[in-house]
């Protein structure tokens, strides 16, 4: 059976990258090119993408003729209760200042880390199960999620207990790597134009979760990609990371001295449930 022939109900999470964008042109054309119409492509926003990403959005839900429901989540104060919702919205009016996510700290009064990582849970894979059962009124569906066949460890991770989402990984179970995805875009009309021609810049763009190597590069091509991170921090009197120095003694390093990192600190990136 083609894995890319998703029998709803489905949630297709399109994060703005090109491998989730591979994901769904693939489901389009299992489906000749019009989804059912319980199968919805759902778009969860940080407000901290950058720019590109929000074009790249654009451009699929323009050029495929695909509805994209643009979400983000809410936090409202009713008393003592906190209620935590969403909001759709679209290209036009998305956030882009971080908005969503400033809100979500301010109310949790602490910053997530790699511990405890209520960042991704709350504006991604709570908000859209929100809005699925308040507006859609479903008990139990599928969420297709862009991990590939080279991500064994990431799909092993995927949770399959008695979630309400399920997830599934449709590119694992056709087979489809890296390459793959990269061959597709060099073909297609239209494409992700981050800086730098790969991910680095994907998902939030100053992600705690990236690299050393990776944080330097963004740093290097546009310091002022960390002036949110760096405002998050003194907000809050804490860091993202303990086991590295703060966003504003790595901005000062990068545009003062020239110099990121030394060998102490961690270069490597550390995986997330946010995907390409």
């Amino acid at each position: 059976m083609n894995p890319y022939k998703i029998e709803g109900p489905a949630i297709i999470s399109f994060s703005g990258g090109r491998t989730s964008g591979f994901m769904l042109r693939q489901i389009l054309d299992a489906h000749d090119g019009k989804l059912p119409d319980d199968v919805i492509v759902c778009f969860q926003n940080t407000g901290l993408e950058h720019p590109m990403t929000y074009e790249f959005v654009k451009e699929v839900e323009d050029n495929w003729q695909v509805p994209v429901l643009w979400l983000e989540m809410t936090v409202e104060q009713k008393g003592d209760k906190t209620k935590y919702g969403y909001t759709v919205t679209n290209y036009e009016k998305a956030s882009r200042k971080g908005e969503p996510f400033k809100e979500l700290i301010k109310k949790r009064n602490y910053l997530p880390n790699p511990v405890a990582r209520f960042c991704t849970t709350e504006m991604k894979v709570f908000t859209v199960r929100r809005y699925v059962e308040e507006e859609l009124g479903w008990d139990e569906w599928d969420t297709c999620v862009g991990l590939r066949a080279d991500e064994p460890w990431r799909v092993a991770s995927l949770k399959k207990d008695n979630r309400k989402d399920n997830p599934i990984s449709p590119l694992h179970q056709a087979g489809h790597t890296v390459q793959d995805v990269m061959n597709f875009w060099k073909s297609s009309d239209f494409d992700l134009r981050l800086p730098g021609g790969d991910n680095t810049f994907g998902n939030c763009v100053g992600c705690f979760l990236k690299g050393r190597d990776k944080l330097q590069r963004i740093m290097e091509n546009n310091p002022e990609h960390f002036r949110w991170w760096i405002d998050m921090e003194k907000m809050i009197g804490g860091t993202f990371r303990s086991d590295r120095p703060s966003y504003d003694q790595m901005f000062t390093e990068i545009t003062v001295q020239g110099k990121l990192f030394d060998d102490r600190y961690p270069t490597e990136s550390m995986p997330c449930m946010c995907h390409d």
